[in-house]
């Protein structure tokens, strides 16, 4: 009976937790997929673009290390195991195009650990993700983090699906990380 309560609770919990992740997904006008979703922060702008912006925000809620190297041109470097240092071969590094602090971050794919992967490297690097900040009123910011690039493939389609899933937790995990507890 224990068993069978613990995983009704995780559902519930892993259904309120999508809940709060809006999917605004979509085709551009040439068709190609468009990963867009979003959620709301309980945190004003500044508070959550240091959680993507500096090592010990993105350390709080996405990986265990993170290098931040900021400004346009600059890297967002991350890795799983704790005490990682900057170029390691088991990092994810990307590269920053756009930095406009408290509004707009807009990154590519530049290197994946090597080996197998839950989706292709290549693909990934074809993509481009952009996050976005804006005011949702009362200390809160709206985060939308958005896809482009996508092909046509089966290795896009993977990575259109690895991504949806995966960004959705992301976003959850990020939100929770301002939760407030009592």
């Amino acid at each position: 009976m224990r068993v069978v309560l613990g995983l009704a609770v995780a559902a519930l919990l892993a259904i309120s937790a999508k809940a709060a992740v809006s999917d605004e997904s979509f085709k551009d006008a040439s068709g190609a997929r468009v990963l867009k979703e979003s959620i709301v922060v309980d945190a004003d702008a500044a508070a959550v673009w240091s959680a993507f912006a500096t090592d010990a925000g993105f350390e709080k809620w996405a990986a265990p290390w993170a290098h931040i190297v900021p400004g346009n041109g600059g890297t967002i470097e991350f890795g799983f195991a704790p005490n990682g240092t900057p170029g390691a071969a088991n990092n994810v590094r990307h590269r920053i195009a756009v930095w406009l602090p408290n509004r707009m971050l807009v990154f590519a794919n530049e290197y994946l650990p090597p080996g197998p992967g839950p989706f292709d490297g290549a693909a990934f690097r074809e993509t481009r993700t952009i996050l976005t900040f804006e005011d949702a009123g009362m200390g809160k910011t709206k985060v939308t983090e958005t896809v482009v690039g996508f092909g046509s493939t089966p290795a896009h389609d993977n990575l259109y699906t690895h991504l949806h899933d995966g960004n959705a937790q992301y976003l959850t995990l990020l939100a929770k990380s301002f939760q407030k507890t009592n």
